[in-house]
């Protein structure tokens, strides 16, 4: 089979719901992108037909077994039986998104000239959360080249109330903390 990451990442989101264990499952598969993305060469290894088959099986054992929860860990096995493993970033992809979705968080992007208390941080969260009717995780961004105000976008909607310099991004914006859910 040659499968895409989505469904994948479908058919764990309906065990994780059916078996109770979705934040286990999302924190797992949270673990799984951060090893993939410090170690690229990792999904190499696994995807390459020239290694013996019981060989990655044996290594994906020794990784994660016992690291990871078992729905995580037969998806991992999955994965490598159906010689799809290099969907594996995407299918993370993807559940994040269907578990976020379900759990009604959605990220925003707050853009200002300076950092913002957390008080501001705290009444900013608060506002976003009532008016978008979802949990918000933020991510703050300083920008010098506004004059004043900050702008918001949550989910890929612009609420902006700056005042910018000139009609051009500015390319001297740089993230700074990230909030937690609220």
């Amino acid at each position: 089979m040659r499968g895409n990451g989505k469904e994948y990442a479908v058919a764990l989101f309906s065990i994780a719901l059916e078996s109770g264990e979705h934040a286990q499952i999302y924190g797992d598969m949270e673990y799984l992108k951060e090893l993939v993305n410090d170690n690229p060469e990792y999904i190499d290894y696994l995807v390459n037909s020239s290694i013996p088959k019981s060989e990655r099986v044996n290594n994906l054992r020794e990784v994660f077994e016992g690291r990871v929860c078992d729905p995580v860990f037969a998806f991992l096995n999955v994965l490598l039986e159906h010689r799809d493993s290099n969907v594996l970033l995407s299918a993370i992809d993807e559940f994040r998104s269907l578990y976020e979705d379900y759990m009604n968080v959605a990220d925003a992007v707050v853009t200002s000239v300076v950092e913002l208390t957390d008080e501001q941080k705290k009444k900013l969260i608060s506002k976003l959360s009532l008016v978008t009717g979802r949990r918000i995780r933020a991510t703050y961004v300083i920008d010098s080249s506004l004059i004043g105000g900050l702008s918001v976008t949550v989910d890929g909607k612009l609420y902006d109330g700056s005042i910018i310099t000139s009609a051009t991004p500015s390319t001297s914006a740089s993230p700074t903390s990230a909030s937690s859910v609220a």
